[in-house]
């Protein structure tokens, strides 16, 4: 398998044509990690261990304009990346900050590319003055990208941008320095729950415009807080100033009055109104469903063999599923990584096991899988409102993924 086929960046393509003088990398300065190879060339600087078979491995750097923000530009890089492919799976869309004080956004995506073949890869996208520095890292199989992402870990530790001021550089402890909390807007009424809905984005794709709709998450605190999203490890344990700490967009407060709420994100820089109905909130043209209803937090056991709603017979996705026993017992066949993506605690990147069995508990509409090696990852759960008096739902979600009884 050739990776040069899995991805659109102009770099492979004028990398395998002709080696030239280095340019498009020249503002990341990295330690090439040992027994990896580095080659320079025009637009960017490719990475690849020696111990990896040819072309299965391999760290992609490249400089692109900056435009009109990190946000788009990483958005539009995304894009190009997969063009003519098709994204099976992506991660959720995280900030972070680099030790010189640098905003980064990362995710991962699994790839299929038209003849079939996948590539697994992590995107690492860094906001510099003009630039947004990309790397990608990208492998055959989940099993190589794990193998190799110790590696990869430390170079992203190490890896620095020449073009910065001097004194833009920042200290690691001022760079993870925690989220100030959010003060609540005071009023005495409260809103509690998990609202869901849906929100149209924009992508270009082979040149043309393309609309498409997006669930979109509310979390709402008594508190006063409210986050724009689904907390990807569930709420039993979740942290608000952890959560928010250099992801200010999806973290804010609302004000409830009678019926009419305002909600406030990115300390004010968003701000907008709806109106309140039992059972749901309309926001201009949306609605959003009270789907966790903290008087109907899942708590009885699962029983049953689950797999994704959106699988197709015959394709790879189908064949992974995940057992749950009334008794409190899962057996997992490869189903979570699609669904738990990947986990960046502290800005390191782990992903899930391939498959795994343990001990599972329901709390606080989260999913708490206890694998036998000792590993513990929570996830979100909700079940549909038409389901909740059920004693055995025939669907849930598990962060954000339908799951259908089979």
């Amino acid at each position: 398998m050739n990776i040069a086929r899995w991805i659109s960046f102009a770099v492979i393509t004028a990398a395998l044509a002709q080696s030239q003088t280095p340019a498009g990398a020249a503002n990341q300065i990295i330690q090439v990690p040992a027994g990896w190879t580095r080659a320079d060339f025009g637009p960017g600087t490719i990475l690849s261990p020696d111990s990896a078979p040819k072309n299965s491995v391999i760290v992609v750097l490249e400089g692109y304009p900056l435009g009109s923000g990190l946000r788009a530009a990483f958005d539009r890089e995304f894009v190009k990346s997969t063009a003519g492919q098709r994204v099976l799976n992506t991660g959720e869309l995280r900030t972070l900050r680099s030790p010189q004080g640098v905003e980064m956004l990362a995710t991962t995506a699994e790839v299929q590319a038209a003849d079939g073949s996948h590539s697994y890869r992590f995107y690492l996208g860094a906001e510099t003055p003009g630039s947004m520095e990309l790397l990608c890292y990208l492998a055959s199989s989940a099993a190589l990208l794990q193998r190799y992402l110790p590696e990869v870990q430390e170079l992203i530790k190490t890896r620095q941008f020449a073009n910065l001021p001097a004194s833009a550089g920042t200290s690691a402890s001022a760079a993870t320095e925690p989220y100030a909390p959010l003060t609540a807007s005071g009023d005495s009424d409260r809103l509690e729950g998990i609202y869901s809905g849906f929100k149209f984005v924009f992508a270009t794709t082979l040149g043309a415009v393309q609309r498409s709709a997006r669930s979109d998450y509310f979390t709402f605190f008594r508190d006063g807080t409210v986050y724009n999203g689904l907390p990807d490890h569930g709420l039993v344990g979740f942290n608000m100033a952890r959560a928010c700490q250099g992801k200010q967009d999806f973290c804010g407060v609302y004000q409830l009055k009678g019926n009419q709420i305002t909600i406030v994100l990115n300390r004010g820089t968003y701000r907008q109104t709806g109106t309140r109905t039992p059972g749901k909130i309309e926001i201009g043209d949306r609605s959003y469903i009270l789907q966790g209803d903290p008087a109907k937090t899942p708590n009885h056991a699962l029983e049953g063999v689950f797999g994704r709603a959106d699988a197709r017979p015959g394709e790879d996705l189908a064949r992974k599923f995940i057992r749950f026993t009334r008794d409190g017992r899962f057996q997992d066949q490869g189903l979570v990584t699609t669904v738990a993506g990947t986990d960046i605690t502290g800005g390191n990147l782990h992903f899930e096991r391939e498959s795994g069995a343990g001990t599972y508990r329901l709390s606080n509409f989260t999913l708490i899988l206890h694998y036998s090696d000792g590993y513990e990852r929570g996830l979100p759960i909700l079940i549909r409102p038409e389901d909740q008096d059920q004693p055995m739902p025939p669907a849930f979600s598990v962060n954000t993924y339908t799951l259908v009884r089979r």
